[in-house]
């Protein structure tokens, strides 16, 4: 075994009470003057000090705190003077280290604050795990949505600085409104750091990656932290976006019954294909998901019992009845003759929870104006589509699209790289694969001219999102160019990846863009402040049941004339339907407007829009 010597042991010792912090040294100094006022002491009595012992300690640990104190000394006696020169010259330097550890210290502390290591003391708070662009979408719906509460919180956990966090929310967003953000830096799947965002304490967290691994990593580090906490919001759960289907069923797995998770590819691919046919249609979804404007929210209303649902339709002067939830489920756009009970929360398109103002008795319509015979419903002759570019989403997409149009509707996919469709299986359409270099202008101007009615560009997964929309602005750029000077009109949708690079197309007379990641993280917002929300959008998205459709004005009421929103209620709930808003087309405008004040009158003309849930 070996030996260790007095002065290695010494050092050792010493080495520990210096990694022990500044109250440590403190206390070290501390004895370190106590020894020497001791030691200078008794040596002054030995030299012939006036006084005791304890009066020499005394004035010897006085001059160690205060130099001013030798000015006092009498110099007869020279020993005694040198002594208690030297007294206060060891305690000059100890008062300087003091100053320095203190100092130090002072500036350690700072740098911990600095870095985010402290615990967050917040209750009722929104943790968002993982910082990357994302947030900014993230953290602007959150702030909206916490415009009706006085001390809303974000924490933002991610593995950047805290500083560097800070600064780029800040850049972002100089007024948050009622909201406070708080940054921590650190590994969101650490349980230290978990803790330091108090998450017992939270109302929900949201897991902002976008790996399915990561993400699912975080969901298991989560429900590992919280098992057997107690939590402060017992309906605590996890909201996550997941990009592959066959991780899905993982990430609900790991949640154990926490995680609401949103197949975002799937999402995002219905609403591609929705929009590509009815153009417009994104804005009507992100004005459903966003907080900018009106909400979706579940009310009870008492007012309305025993009222079958087509009754409640214009019960309600600024606020949409999209359908109703009780114990059994989320229904929207129930049949009309569903009677209302004591159970049934109605979900209300409205500006705000519990905004809503309900009349006394249900409004007047024009009868008069509402048409009585429907038009029959004819094939859309503008269902004929041109993809230009694919991703690993096209085949959802197209899946999605051939349900929706008839026998013989073309389909062109124009793509740098082979893409292999063989293994699907659809029933209206045969989508044609042609595989071509980068796509010029006049290419452009050749695939324009086969009379293909809807443009479709899909933006590339496999290089980065910039770059990705530079190449997407480029073909907007060659569309402009070509449909302007041919004179040719089709509807164009885009698929963005960065909300930032929609702003540079605007002139590119686009009809829609698709970011599918900002849609995503409305979704997520949206369902981390209400869990409910999650069935009732998956059947806003989902083929079966009822979804949101732009009809003909003129299926409704008569084209020009004046006629209000009750009226269009009225004319859409006899067929079914629910009247959501309008778009006005035939002016060239294409406006859209959704929860409209219904007393407000407009004059409608051939071509114009009503938007609807409906069926079919």
């Amino acid at each position: 075994m070996k030996k260790w010597s007095f002065k290695q042991k010494l050092q050792y010792q010493f080495d520990n009470i210096m990694s022990k912090g500044t109250v440590a040294l403190i206390g070290l100094l501390f004895l370190l003057t106590i020894c020497v006022s001791c030691v200078t002491g008794l040596v002054a009595m030995l030299f012939g000090g006036n006084g005791g012992i304890g009066e020499l300690v005394w004035v010897s640990f006085m001059h160690v705190l205060d130099p001013g104190t030798l000015t006092t000394d009498q110099t007869t006696n020279i020993p005694y003077v040198v002594i208690m020169t030297v007294a206060t010259l060891i305690g000059l330097i100890v008062t300087s280290i003091l100053i320095g550890i203190i100092s130090a210290g002072f500036e350690d502390k700072l740098e911990r604050l600095r870095k985010g290591t402290s615990v967050v003391l917040e209750q009722g708070h929104t943790v968002i795990l993982g910082f990357n662009d994302n947030i900014y979408t993230l953290i602007n719906e959150l702030i909206g949505a916490n415009e009706n509460q006085k001390d809303g919180c974000i924490v933002v956990v991610g593995e950047q600085e805290k500083e560097e966090m800070e600064d780029a929310i800040a850049a972002r967003f100089p007024d948050t409104k009622t909201t406070r953000i708080i940054c921590r830096s650190g590994s969101p799947c650490e349980p230290h750091i978990l803790e330091r965002c108090a998450i017992e304490n939270s109302k929900s967290v949201i897991v902002n990656e976008y790996h399915d691994p990561l993400s699912i990593k975080m969901i298991m580090a989560v429900t590992s932290y919280l098992r057997g906490k107690e939590l402060m919001y017992p309906g605590l759960f996890i909201t996550v976006a997941i990009n592959e289907a066959q991780n899905v069923e993982a990430a609900r797995i790991a949640g154990e019954g926490r995680a609401e998770v949103i197949f975002a590819n799937d999402a995002i691919s219905r609403i591609i294909a929705h929009t590509c046919r009815q153009s417009g249609l994104s804005k009507v979804l992100v004005e459903l998901f966003d907080y900018d404007g009106d909400e979706l929210y579940f009310e009870d209303v008492p007012q309305l019992y025993g009222k079958t649902f087509k009754e409640t339709l214009n019960y309600f002067d600024k606020a949409v009845v999209f359908g109703i939830r009780n114990d059994s489920g989320t229904y929207l756009n129930p049949p009309m003759d569903t009677v209302i009970t004591k159970e049934d929360k109605l979900i209300l398109f409205e500006d705000d929870d519990g905004s809503f103002e309900i009349r006394s008795k249900e409004a007047e319509f024009d009868e008069s104006v509402i048409v009585k015979e429907i038009p029959e419903c004819k094939r859309n002759e503008t269902d004929d589509l041109l993809v230009l570019g694919c991703n690993p989403m096209l085949p959802a997409v197209l899946r999605e699209y051939d349900c929706y149009v008839d026998d013989g509707t073309k389909v062109v996919v124009v793509t740098e790289e082979e893409f292999d469709l063989s293994g699907e299986s659809f029933r209206h359409i045969n989508p044609e694969i042609r595989v071509e270099p980068l796509i010029n202008r006049a290419r452009m101007e050749e695939l324009l001219e086969e009379e293909l009615d809807n443009v479709l560009i899909l933006s590339d997964m496999k290089m980065e999102a910039e770059e990705a929309d530079a190449k997407t602005l480029l073909y907007l750029i060659y569309l402009w160019d070509v449909l302007k000077q041919k004179d040719i009109r089709v509807s164009i949708t885009s698929e963005m990846r960065r909300t930032v690079n929609q702003r540079l197309a605007t002139q590119s007379r686009v009809d829609d863009f698709v970011i599918g990641s900002n849609i995503v993280n409305l979704l997520m917002t949206q369902i981390a402040e209400n869990r409910e929300l999650t069935a009732l959008f998956e059947d806003i998205l989902d083929e079966d049941g009822s979804e949101l459709y732009m009809k003909p004005i003129e299926n409704y009421v008569e084209c020009g004339k004046e006629v209000d929103f009750y009226t269009l209620t009225e004319s859409a709930s006899r067929q079914g339907h629910i009247a959501v808003g309008y778009k006005m087309v035939a002016d060239g405008s294409g406006e859209i407007i959704t929860n409209p004040l219904k007393s407000d009158k407009v004059v409608f003309a051939e071509g114009d829009l009503l938007i609807v849930i409906a069926e079919d």
